[in-house]
């Protein structure tokens, strides 16, 4: 009864102070303005009213009189048929325009010029402290309270557009047009999105084609996976190679999509170089863990890559030419403002070189081969501004190939051999935009990917008269032939829902190794392995919400779902994904994440160097889908003005199901007819480590400072006696400093200098002599190579890696619009012998000692290309 009765109170008491508070006026407001009345109510009421001048200026009132009436009803009656509205504060009564009807404005960002749409621009409406950012094909969406809005667009490298618009509209494009026409190529254009504070997204990095291109380049050739190595988190594998190595991951745990479609392998010459030629690409996007629930099938990152559409408007285009490859590319309007094409191509020629080096040599091979090839077509149609086209196109080749012909003196002895390595990816995508509703955004694409590695070795001749010959044949590949449709739905500024679903079907060539031998026109090899195709098919279905539930808390939730059938067998996989965003006090965004991924392929590799030659080969029966487990917490804010953006994440990585090659197991040379599943072995494997970026993304001075402090460990049974062991790519520390400075208008100059701590190395620790065949009368023996003993992997560090590389761009703009660049770099400036691998050469017989010897492919080398833009 007592809790009763206070409740009672209290209640009484709240209603007593509410009356208390009521305004009641009898009053008479004659016909006048707006103002008059609201001052006239503010004398007799002593209640303060604050409005803007121009909302009331021009608006009059009726007579009206009033007896022992609230003050909220006569202002009711003052603004009725107007487009105010009023709320009370306190003892304060503030006049604002009414909410009018939600209207929704969308449409594309493009480049004023050339019709490109712009990827990553902030739209951002001040009055609503609200915006959002075009997609990946430059479609915005915003939905807000008015019949007209204020909007401000920016973007790196491009004029700020501040504008007042109609909301009526169905759809609205906007041009932006760039700061600097003629100073174009020295601008660094980065994607400048959100605030990185303001983003739930964490692990993620954007780079643009001209930020590649402004690093120092080996041989004259800008790269885009020796642009990303240079970032915090990614590492290379040994000197010279371009595999990205991600938080502790292989080079088959990363995703490479070229326009939509998958990658495999996308290097050239050995790894010396990856697969892009920049002056097709618009832009790249790299996820090294929160991945988005709209990408999955791989367990380190994403590299998400897009080409350019092709000029709308006119015909243009550049080529280059440097110590090792020369490239051309031609865009432009097929029919202007609705078909537009690009073309790019690029060709190396160190066989040329080599032509002149045998020249001179007695051992000169009767024929070599050794270049690569690159080409990429794009067309993009407008059907109108809902429905677009896209028919994209990429093929890449290696070819090394070789012919030695020998002879002996008496012609008793002569044989013919061939050699020869090629590889490379084929792409297509054909991909629709649609646009529903002004909020509802689709994309719809057939994908086709065709990686092929085939090497071949043969030899022919005869000895003491009798004819032999010896055949050796291997292919290896993976084909992809998929469907996927994407949808966005924007139903207010900070509220996003992205959903999907994809289908692939897979056929591996896991290794098809062919031996022949004959003699004396006898065969007396000729076996082929049992490894056969596989086909498999993979379905994945996706959801993503990404909203901001308050000033200060962000969240991106979702989920990815997939399936994965093979030889009978189904892997069903359920991956939730989870990114958070906490505004602490001075803006310092406090970021956490969490995902799970599931990879269906698996590479086979050796220990050493990453190669073509490394096999592909789908999760069976016998080896399960690699799994792993993400967890990331961190920090960001843009300090000092804006001017810099600072980031600092920590993270730990599961992996589970890896797998590697037995002790003394190599399916690459073997004929025994093994299938691959029992020469490897599955486990388990865990990164860790902590990652700082310092980033500077506009002005005369751009560029980063990156550290990483990392561990990278694996635990496999029948790998290293069941031991843990560091794994090949750990490295402990990780430094990077990479800039570009405009010395003045048509002078760039660019560095970059690289600290890594040493990388594992196994060495045999004992090496035992061995005999063949029974000791002869005389004492004497058939000796044999010596047998190592190694006591486990991985068990030894040589000595860091570091490198300094300069380079200067010397551009000309020339009146008939023409601008020429030649591009001067300097490579290991100081001379810095780094290992591309090390082999056991002796051991010392009277001391416990063993000497390496180091092949080192890069000393100082300077290198110089020429560009032409017209």
């Amino acid at each position: 009864m007592q809790r009763i009765l206070t409740i009672l109170f209290l209640a009484y008491s709240l209603v007593a102070a509410g009356q208390q508070n009521e305004v009641k006026l009898s009053i008479s407001i004659p016909a006048t303005s707006l103002e008059n009345a609201l001052k006239l109510l503010e004398q007799q009421s002593k209640v303060h009213f604050s409005y803007e001048y121009t909302r009331v200026q021009g608006i009059t009132v009726k007579a009206h009189t009033y007896k022992d009436a609230l003050l909220e009803t006569i202002c009711r009656d003052l603004l009725k048929g107007t487009s105010l509205m009023f709320k009370r504060k306190g003892e304060q009564i503030i006049i604002g325009p009414a909410p009018s009807r939600e209207h929704t404005l969308s449409g594309y960002v493009e480049d004023a010029t050339s019709g490109e749409r712009l990827i990553g621009v902030s739209l951002a409406a001040p009055q609503f402290q609200a915006g959002t950012i075009t997609n990946a094909y430059g479609f915005y969406s915003i939905t807000l309270p008015a019949d007209s809005l204020r909007v401000q667009l920016s973007y790196m490298g491009y004029q700020r557009l501040d504008t007042v618009v109609a909301m009526n509209k169905e759809a609205m494009t906007f041009r932006l047009k760039a700061l600097n026409r003629q100073l174009e190529e020295i601008t660094i254009r980065g994607r400048q999105a959100e605030r990185i504070e303001e983003s739930s997204q964490m692990s993620r990095i954007n780079l643009s084609a001209a930020m590649v291109q402004s690093t120092p380049r080996l041989l004259g050739e800008a790269d885009l996976f020796k642009t990303l190595q240079l970032l915090p988190g990614v590492k290379q594998g040994t000197e010279a190679t371009s595999a990205l190595l991600v938080r502790g991951g292989t080079p088959d745990q990363n995703l490479i999509l070229l326009d939509g479609a998958p990658l495999y392998n996308p290097m050239h010459l050995m790894g010396i170089f990856s697969t892009f030629n920049t002056n097709a690409l618009k832009d790249v996007t790299l996820y090294k863990g929160a991945f988005p629930a709209r990408y999955g099938g791989r367990l380190s990152s994403v590299v998400d890559v897009s080409t350019k559409d092709g000029d709308m408007n006119k015909m243009h285009g550049d080529f280059s030419i440097g110590l090792l490859s020369a490239q051309a590319t031609l865009e432009g309007p097929i029919k202007k403002g609705k078909t537009t094409f690009l073309v790019s191509a690029r060709r190396s020629y160190p066989d040329l070189a080599a032509k002149v080096y045998f020249n001179n040599q007695e051992d000169a091979p009767e024929k070599f081969k050794l270049h690569f090839y690159d080409i990429n077509a794009k067309l993009h149609h407008k059907f109108s501004d809902k429905d677009k086209l896209y028919f994209s196109f990429y093929t890449g080749r290696d070819k090394m190939e070789s012919r030695y012909r020998y002879n002996s003196i008496g012609g008793s002895n002569n044989y013919v051999s061939d050699a020869g390595v090629q590889w490379g990816n084929y792409t297509g995508t054909i991909r629709w935009n649609h646009v529903y509703s002004p909020k509802l955004f689709s994309n719809v694409m057939l994908i086709g990917s065709d990686y092929h590695f085939r090497s071949v070795f043969s030899q022919v001749g005869n000895s003491n008269g009798e004819a032999y010959s010896d055949m050796q044949k291997l292919n290896s590949g993976i084909k992809d032939y998929g469907a996927k449709a994407d949808f966005e739905y924007h139903p207010r500024p900070a509220h996003a829902i992205k959903a999907g679903a994809a289908y692939m079907f897979r056929i591996f060539t896991p290794g098809v190794l062919r031996s022949k031998q004959t003699q004396k026109d006898e065969v007396t090899v000729d076996s082929v392995n049992n490894n056969r195709d596989i086909h498999t098919s993979e379905i994945d279905l996706y959801a993503e919400d990404d909203w901001e539930l308050s000033k200060r808390l962000k969240v991106n939730v979702g989920l990815h779902l997939s399936a994965f059938n093979v030889e009978k067998r189904f892997y069903p996989s359920l991956q939730p994904r989870l990114n958070i965003r906490y505004l602490l006090p001075g803006d310092w965004a406090l970021k956490a994440s969490y995902s799970r991924m599931t990879q269906y392929v698996h590479l086979l590799a050796n220990n050493s160097i990453s190669l073509p030659t490394d096999l592909w080969v789908p999760a069976t029966d016998k080896v399960k889908p690699q799994e792993s487990e993400q967890y990331a917490l961190g920090i960001a804010k843009n300090i000092f003005n804006d001017k810099f953006e600072f980031s600092a994440e920590t993270y730990y990585k599961r992996m589970h199901n890896v797998i590697e090659y037995k002790e003394g197991a190599d399916y690459q040379t073997s004929s025994r007819g093994d299938a691959w599943q029992s020469l490897v072995a599955a486990g388990e494997g865990e990164a860790y480590g902590m990652e700082l970026l310092l980033q500077k993304k506009s002005g005369r001075l751009t560029g980063w400072v990156g550290y990483t402090l990392a561990w990278a460990n694996r635990i496999i049974p029948q790998v290293n006696y069941g031991r843990e062991f560091p794994y090949k790519y750990d490295r402990r520390h990780d430094f990077h400093i990479v800039g570009a400075y405009k010395l003045r208008k048509g002078i760039e100059l660019s560095g970059s200098w690289t600290f890594q701590s040493a990388a594992p190395f196994t060495i045999p620790v004992a090496s035992y002599e061995g005999v063949n065949g029974p000791v002869s009368e005389d004492g004497n023996r058939e000796w044999v190579n010596g047998i190592s003993r190694i006591n486990e992997r991985n068990n030894v560090r040589i000595k860091a890696y570091h490198r300094l590389d300069l380079g200067v761009n010397f551009i000309k703009y020339k009146k008939n619009g023409l601008v020429r660049t030649w591009n001067i770099s300097l490579l290991n400036v100081y001379n810095r012998f780094n290992p591309f691998f090390y082999y056991l050469d002796r051991y010392e017989k009277d001391s416990p000692k063993a000497k390496l010897t180091s092949v080192n492919l890069i000393p100082f080398m300077p290198s110089i290309s020429y560009s032409l833009k017209f």
